[in-house]
C-alpha cells in the first residue's frame, strides 16, 4: 500500500521568520481555557468513543443526539476512519477543488478512483453542481466537501447542501462535510451540514477553536456508520487523549467566547487585508472570506505558486501555502488567523516582494 507525501504539511515545518502559511486561528493558552488543570488527574484515557459529557457537548453544537457522536484524534483521525471504514477499491471519490489534500491522499492510498468536484472562481467558489450531476454514478460511493472551504473561505449554502445530498441519494452515495472550521463563518451562523441525510457524515475538531495540541475531533453520522467507525478506531488509535478530552469540555461549554474572541482577530485582518489590496491594486485579488481563516488571492506574477512561495521564504522570511498545493496555480493560501501586527508586518514583506519580482 502506498500514500503520496502530504507537501503542504512538509512544506509548513520550513522555518520562518513570520508564518502566514497555516490555516487555524493564533492557539489559546491552556489558562484561558482550564485556568487550574488539577495535577492530580490519572494521565489514562477512558470510554474510546467519547465520555459521555463531550458527545453531549458536540451533539448539542450540532443538535443531534449523542449516539451520533464519536470522539477522535482530531478531524485528521475522523476522516481517515470515514474513508477506511466505507471505501473499496475502484470506488468513485468525488471531493472539493481546491481542497485541503488530506482526503484524497487517503481515498487513493486505499484504491479509490479520486474526481474533482471543481468550485467556480468566478462564481465565488461555488461548487459546480451541475456538471457533478453529469458525472455522478452509481459507482459513486463519497462526495466530499469542506464547509467552510480551506483554502478559499466559500460557504455552501443551505440549498446548495440540499441539492447535493438529493444527488448523493439517487445514487446511494454517502457525503461527507469536513466541517473542522465550524465557528469561523463571517455572519455567525454554523455553514450547512449534512446531518439531515441518512448517508450523510460531518467530521470537525476544537483545533480551529484555538485548540490544536488536545487533538480531539469527532465524527458525526447515523447510529449505524458510528458503530462501524469505532470499529475502525479500535485498530488505529483504540483511544483519542483523555487530558485532551477534559480540555475539549472545557472548551465547547464556553465556546461562545472563543469564537467571538476568533472572529475579532479574523475580521482585523480582513479590513487590513482590504486596505493593503487598496494600496496595491496591481498585486493580489480575491473576495472576502465568508468562513474559515484564510484568504486565497490570485497573484499577478508569470511565478508558478511553489516557487513563489520558495522564493517569499527565502528573501523575506515569509511562509505562505503555494496554491498548486491544493490543486490550483497562480494562487496563495494566506493566513488571516494568525496576530495583527503580525499580519500586517507580513504583508509588508510580501509588498516588498512583489515590487521586485514585478518590474
Amino acid at each position: 500500500m502506498k500514500i503520496d507525501p502530504f507537501r503542504l504539511e512538509r512544506w509548513l515545518l520550513e522555518k520562518a521568520e513570520i508564518d502566514l502559511g497555516g490555516g487555524g486561528v493564533a492557539k489559546l493558552q491552556l489558562k484561558e481555557v482550564v485556568p487550574q488543570m488539577p495535577t492530580d488527574t490519572a494521565m489514562r484515557y477512558g470510554a474510546t468513543n467519547g465520555s459521555e459529557a463531550l458527545r453531549a457537548q458536540v451533539a448539542d453544537w450540532y443538535r443531534v443526539e449523542p449516539e451520533n457522536v464519536l470522539i477522535t484524534s482530531g478531524t485528521s483521525e475522523a476522516n481517515l476512519l470515514v474513508n477506511m471504514t466505507l471505501l473499496e477499491q475502484g470506488d468513485e471519490y468525488f471531493a472539493e477543488a481546491p481542497q485541503y489534500e488530506q482526503t484524497t491522499g487517503v481515498a487513493r492510498m486505499l484504491g479509490a478512483k479520486v474526481k474533482p468536484l471543481h468550485l467556480l472562481e468566478e462564481k465565488g467558489w461555488t461548487p459546480d453542481l451541475a456538471e457533478l450531476k453529469t458525472k455522478i454514478n452509481r459507482h459513486t460511493k463519497m462526495i466530499v466537501v469542506d464547509n467552510p472551504n480551506n483554502p478559499t473561505g466559500a460557504l455552501m449554502t443551505q440549498e446548495e447542501m440540499q441539492t447535493l445530498c438529493e444527488m448523493a441519494e439517487r445514487v446511494g452515495a454517502y457525503v461527507h462535510c469536513d466541517n473542522a472550521l465550524r465557528g469561523s463563518e463571517a455572519d455567525g451562523k454554523p455553514a450547512p451540514t449534512p446531518e439531515f441525510y441518512e448517508k450523510g457524515i460531518i467530521t470537525g475538531s476544537i483545533s480551529k477553536l484555538g485548540a490544536t495540541s488536545p487533538r480531539i475531533g469527532w465524527i458525526i453520522a447515523d447510529k449505524d456508520i458510528i458503530e462501524r467507525c469505532w470499529v475502525m478506531k479500535d485498530y488505529t488509535t483504540i483511544s483519542h487523549c483523555g487530558i485532551g478530552e477534559q480540555i475539549a469540555e472545557k472548551l465547547l461549554a464556553n465556546r461562545s467566547r472563543y469564537i467571538k474572541r476568533n472572529q475579532t482577530i479574523r475580521q482585523a485582518n480582513i479590513d487590513t487585508w482590504n486596505a493593503w489590496c487598496k494600496e496595491n491594486p496591481d498585486f493580489m485579488k480575491c473576495t472576502d472570506p465568508a468562513g474559515g481563516f484564510t484568504i486565497f488571492p490570485r497573484y499577478k506574477s508569470r511565478l508558478g505558486s511553489s516557487k513563489f512561495a520558495e522564493r517569499l521564504l527565502k528573501e523575506e522570511g515569509v511562509m505562505v501555502s503555494p496554491g498548486d498545493q491544493f490543486g490550483v496555480e497562480r494562487h496563495l493560501r494566506i493566513n488571516i488567523g494568525t496576530r495583527g501586527d503580525t499580519f500586517a508586518r507580513g504583508l509588508e514583506r510580501i509588498e516588498r516582494f512583489m515590487r521586485r519580482i514585478i518590474k
